[in-house]
């Protein structure tokens, strides 16, 4: 469900949480789906516990998972919802970056370029 790399820049709490964003808009969890449990997860990983708190705690708060105390976290039941905020939120950031390219003086032909290359290099992830 989650690999985390302990030699990236980005905290592994970070990449827990960017890895469940990834998971809900490419329908890889479903609403209502039970999260594994904190020390569950902590040792498939190999990492600290509160780590894996303060992840959970980012996407409770993000409204990605939701809490019940004494059963554990489940993926929340708005899950369409999330997923098109996360869509729109990354329409918005590709809007901007768009933008600031034609500000750079980049022509429509040099971003149709970038953009298929970015789109190659996603078919070999």
């Amino acid at each position: 469900m989650f690999l985390v790399n302990p030699k990236s820049k980005q905290p592994i709490y970070e990449q827990l949480v960017e890895q469940l964003r990834r998971q809900l808009v490419l329908g890889g969890m479903e609403a209502g789906a039970a999260m594994p449990s904190v020390r569950q997860l902590a040792t498939e990983l190999g990492i600290n516990p509160n780590t894996i708190q303060k992840a959970y705690r980012r996407m409770e708060e993000e409204g990605m998972i939701e809490s019940v105390p004494g059963r554990g976290s489940f993926v929340t039941e708005n899950l369409a919802l999330i997923v098109e905020k996360q869509r729109r939120d990354q329409l918005d950031k590709t809007r901007q970056t768009l933008a600031i390219c034609r500000e750079m003086g980049l022509g429509k032909e040099d971003i149709l370029i970038l953009v298929e290359n970015a789109y190659k290099e996603g078919d070999n992830c």
